[in-house]
This record gives structure tokens, C-alpha cells and sequence, in this order.
């Protein structure tokens, strides 16, 4: 018997050098897609954006897939915000599955993420996540703490029992190497931000919950995958850790409107500014220093968002507090 709720589903690939991912992971995608389209009678596609990565992706996928995977590839390198923006324009439908070029996933993972789009306030739905030996549990329910005026979301939750469709699981974030977005939200908002790198899709799901949005946890929906592969290889561990870091700044500085908040966040950057240099953390002051470049598209977008909230910062803090209280999640790191 077919599900009751079904959509059409897209799903995009950014990817930059990734013809050996590509060959190890994507007969995993075919194969979801197949299940999907054979269990519910709905349509899929994938697409697969190439970065400008200069090796032999285009070619090998035009051999290897043909008309089952639609191939863009991009004349010069974007960057990955912008890959994930030519697939979201590029794509037909409505649900739109982004994934890193390195995600395996399992046959059935679609369909329970799906579901939870018959709620129209649903901008991203985020799964669960392990490594590629299936041994070590990597994401689940993002959870968001501030504290020391910042907001953390490095911890992870799951729960005990997940057998059928539970609207209720929030996440503080949808993480870009697994989840199903809104395409029309997402293009609305103007898609990942450039400004915060290697942090967009926090940035992006906090503008989400502002513009009064959800963003959802399907602990029914696994993929396994093993972090940045692709990343890694045109950076250093260090270099990342600084955009990361940098990033996580100006989404701050973005989206941070509530005053007391706001005034909280100034004084530990002042704070970590006047201590910082006894410890030697001097990419703190870079990530700063860069961020301060660019302040006139900072203040520009932060007066944009600032019209567009529906749901302040307290209210949102509020909501997810209300949540980990009450909801029977479990808390679960890697």
C-alpha cells in the first residue's frame, strides 16, 4: 500500500574533483531514487553540479548515467554555495534532497523525509547520519544552546524508538550533507549565504526559523558518510577550522537581533579580543579582521533580515528549550 503524502523529488549534487566519490557513492543514490519512484509513484531526478573541478566528472557521468543523471557544470569554480544554488534553479520539483558528493544512502531514506512537507511551515528536513562503517553515529536532531553569546549547536539527538511519521522531532539546523529542503523557501531566501562558508547551512536554518518556519529531524531517513571529504582535499584542517570559525561570527552578526542577545555577543567578542592573544589564538583576531571587510553586505543583509523576521531570537529560544525538555529524545555525540 503506497503512502498516503508523496511529492516529486529532486535531488542535487554539488561536487568539485568528485568523480571517485562519485563512482562509490551515487549507484547508492540511483537506488534510493528507484526505490522512491517504485514504493510511492513518484517523480525523481538527480543532479549533479560540477564546480569547474577540471577532471573527467562530466564525461565519466555522461558514460556511465546518461539521461539518468542531469550533469551542470559550471565554467569557473563558485564555490559550493553557489553549486547548490545552479541545482536548486535547476531543479523540477518542489523537495529537493542536497547531498554531499561522499553520502551513501539507504534505499528507503526518501519517502519518511517526505512526509514531513505535508506541514507547509517545513522549510528543511535534516536525517540521521553515521560513518561509512555504520559504526559510528555522526548526526541526528541538531541542538542549540547559547551560551557565552553564541549559539552552539555541536550536539546531536536521537530517539529511542523511531517507527512512524513524528512531526513534532525539531532540529536546530538541516545539515547540507543530508536534507531535504522546501525549493521554493529556499530560492525565496535567497539560498546559502556566501559570507558564512563552511557554516551556511546553520546560517541558512536560523534564517528559516526567524522567517517562521520548521526545520525537522527523520530519525527513520540514514545515509552514512565520512565529513569533508572533498573539503579536505582543497584545504587544510587548519583553514577550515578558520572559515568555520569566521563564519559562525557573521552568522551572529547576520541574524542576531534580539538586544539583550545581541549585547551578550559583543561583550564575549570584546572580551576574547582583550584575552585571545595570551593563549596565541591569533585566528580569532583573522576571523574578525576578515569579517570587518565585510561590513557593508553584513549591515546591508542584517537590515534585510531584520524586515523579513516573523519570530525573534527569544521566541526561538523559548521554542527549542520547550522542546528538548519535553520531547523524548536521548542526547548522543560522536
Amino acid at each position: 500500500m503506497r503512502p498516503l503524502f508523496h511529492m516529486n523529488v529532486s535531488i542535487v549534487i554539488p561536487t568539485w574533483k568528485g568523480q571517485r566519490l562519485l563512482q562509490s557513492y551515487l549507484p547508492s543514490v540511483v537506488a534510493a531514487c528507484d526505490f522512491y519512484r517504485n514504493s510511492v509513484g513518484a517523480g525523481t531526478e538527480i543532479i549533479v553540479v560540477e564546480d569547474a573541478g577540471g577532471d573527467c566528472t562530466m564525461e565519466w557521468l555522461q558514460s556511465n548515467y546518461g539521461s539518468q543523471v542531469r550533469a551542470v557544470e559550471h565554467s569557473q569554480n563558485l564555490g559550493f554555495c553557489a553549486a547548490c544554488q545552479t541545482g536548486f534553479l535547476q531543479a523540477r520539483y518542489s523537495v529537493v534532497l542536497l547531498l554531499n558528493n561522499d553520502v551513501r544512502l539507504e534505499a528507503d531514506c526518501i519517502a519518511p523525509m517526505v512526509e514531513h512537507f505535508k506541514d507547509p511551515g517545513t522549510f528543511a528536513v535534516t536525517g540521521k547520519m553515521f560513518n561509512q562503517k555504520g559504526d559510528v553515529f555522526c548526526n541526528g536532531g541538531k541542538i542549540a544552546r547559547f551560551r557565552r553569546g553564541m549559539w552552539s549547536s555541536y550536539l546531536n539527538y536521537d530517539v529511542p524508538d523511531a517507527t512512524g511519521y513524528d512531526p513534532s522531532l525539531l532540529s536546530f539546523a538541516a545539515i547540507a550533507a543530508f536534507s531535504a529542503y522546501d525549493r521554493d523557501k529556499f530560492l525565496a531566501i535567497g539560498g546559502f549565504d556566501p559570507l558564512t562558508a563552511m557554516f551556511e547551512d546553520i546560517e541558512i536554518s536560523y534564517r528559516a526559523w526567524k522567517r517562521g518556519w520548521l526545520v525537522k529531524y527523520e530519525p527513520r531517513s540514514i545515509a552514512y558518510h565520512d565529513a569533508s571529504q572533498t573539503m579536505k582535499r582543497r584545504y587544510k584542517r587548519r583553514s577550515l577550522e578558520m572559515l568555520s570559525r569566521r563564519s559562525r561570527i557573521v552568522m551572529h552578526w547576520l541574524l542576531l537581533q534580539d538586544r539583550g542577545m545581541f549585547v551578550a555577543h559583543v561583550a564575549s567578542m570584546a572580551g576574547q579580543l582583550l584575552t585571545s592573544w595570551l593563549w596565541l589564538d591569533w585566528p580569532l583576531y583573522w576571523a574578525v579582521g576578515t569579517s570587518l571587510r565585510n561590513m557593508p553586505a553584513i549591515l546591508r543583509k542584517r537590515r534585510e533580515n531584520r524586515r523579513a523576521a516573523v519570530r525573534s531570537d527569544r521566541e526561538l529560544l523559548r521554542m527549542l528549550e520547550n522542546f528538548y525538555r519535553t520531547a523524548p529524545i536521548i542526547q548522543r555525540n560522536f
